[in-house]
């Protein structure tokens, strides 16, 4: 995509992208900065060592913030510091937010006004199929019987937008909703939009290396605060469906994430534990379907 060259209004928005510098980067960027009207600032936190990778994001509205933290969650608050507009929007450097969806976050969000905070759904980049999908018939029933006994959910599509007592998160799917937006327990931190106001300042994330539901204990916090949270129905954000290799160190850390959860929220440690092992074997047993069918 190549960078628009006419005159372009502002919107009153920091866009705040914590990044190590992926390839993917620019394409973010050239996709905020396509519409008619444009962020005001588009800050890039990155560690200093790996500042070189932003050297060629020269457009007026980019400022490259060189971090003395590495960590996205660490990076993003360190640029969220420095952001200077009233409305601020936290994305990763890999996911496309086209000027249509953004114009839909910027309006929506000013009409309510502070005290909310807003997220896109999420689709494939590939297909622009929703990431989320709930499914009816036999499937749909033992996927709520998992949700329900395993992790602690509401039964069925009203497990949506949940948080449950094991800390697992449910998303959105918009078929069964009404157009417009869905309150929500929490928001994906890759795109969510709020008023200054209403950011969460305190370091909410205690462990070091990649973060793990680190935008659970984000939402839980906003919650506590009163914060009402918001998907828009009908704005997207899209994203490539690469799936998470397996290794025990990802599934320890992820575990360690949830505990966390399970502790703001006050959960239950027990239905963690369960889940946890659950999910580990089902996972153990597809890569041995996959294994046997190749």
């Amino acid at each position: 995509m190549a960078e628009t060259h006419y005159k372009q209004e502002l919107y009153p928005l920091s866009v705040v992208i914590a990044t190590l510098g992926g390839e993917t980067l620019l394409d973010t960027i050239l996709y905020l900065n396509s519409g008619e009207k444009i962020p005001a600032e588009i800050l890039v936190c990155i560690p200093e060592e790996d500042s070189s990778c932003a050297e060629n994001l020269s457009m007026k509205n980019v400022k490259i913030i060189k971090t003395p933290c590495r960590g996205q969650v660490a990076q993003r608050a360190y640029g969220l510091q420095r952001a200077c507009q009233p409305l601020m929007l936290q994305l990763d450097d890999d996911i496309v937010l086209r000027p249509d969806d953004l114009r839909l976050l910027v309006q929506k969000l000013g009409q309510l006004g502070h005290g909310h905070a807003m997220a896109p759904l999420f689709r494939l980049l590939s297909t622009g199929q929703y990431v989320t999908e709930y499914h009816a018939g036999v499937s749909g029933w033992l996927h709520s019987l998992y949700a329900s006994l395993i992790c602690g959910a509401p039964w069925g599509i009203k497990r949506m937008g949940v948080i449950s007592p094991a800390g697992i998160a449910f998303a959105v799917d918009p078929r069964y909703c009404e157009p417009g937006l869905f309150e929500t327990q929490w928001l994906p931190g890759g795109c969510v939009i709020c008023h200054r106001e209403d950011l969460v300042t305190e370091d909410y994330y205690p462990f070091a290396g990649k973060a793990f539901c680190e935008d659970l204990a984000h939402s839980v916090l906003w919650k506590k605060q009163g914060t009402r949270l918001w998907m828009h129905l009908d704005a997207s954000g899209r994203i490539s469906s690469d799936p998470m290799p397996f290794n025990w160190k990802t599934k320890k850390a992820i575990f360690r994430a949830h505990e966390y959860i399970v502790k703001l929220i006050g959960g239950n440690y027990w239905q963690l534990r369960l889940w946890h092992v659950v999910h580990i074997f089902k996972e153990i047993i597809l890569i041995g379907l996959r294994c046997i069918m190749r």
